[in-house]
């Protein structure tokens, strides 16, 4: 009686362990995919979408073990990027799946808005440390004209 329990046992560990791990792969590959996705920038929302799903293909492959019924799902309102995915594990159907969001953004403006900040600062920072703080005068002292 005990060998029969060691092994339902342990093909139940087993089991629960393909569960967990194309639960966190599919976590991994929809947050992947919601990045790159996010890196879009000057696209319209269709583009994105098209991309993603070429990319989803790419990256879900065939890692999952066990799994029937692969779904995923993309899309693109606005600035968000939303990707979701879910799957059935083969005998039991039990699913699994994960969804994630990310902003899109231009990771190029983002760049040069830092860059200016950082040289506005560096500019009044360098003013105020060599005295001249500018107030709008020439150096003979009399107020500019444009």
């Amino acid at each position: 009686m005990v060998m029969p329990v060691v092994i339902l046992l342990t093909g139940m560990v087993f089991y629960l362990t393909f569960y967990l791990y194309n639960r966190c792969v599919a976590a991994q590959d929809t947050y992947l995919l919601a990045f790159r996705g996010s890196l879009c920038c000057g696209k319209d929302n269709g583009t994105v979408e098209r991309y993603l799903a070429e990319e989803s293909r790419k990256q879900y492959g065939e890692k999952y073990i066990a799994t029937v019924h692969w779904n995923s799902k993309t899309e693109v309102t606005g600035k968000i990027v939303t990707v979701a995915a879910k799957g059935n594990l083969a005998p039991t159907g039990w699913t699994f799946g994960a969804k994630w969001q990310a902003q899109r953004i231009c990771p190029t403006d983002c760049i040069r808005k830092v860059r200016l900040a950082v040289r506005v600062k560096e500019g009044i920072t360098a003013g105020i440390q060599g005295g001249k703080i500018e107030s709008g005068k020439n150096e003979n002292g009399e107020r500019k004209t444009e």
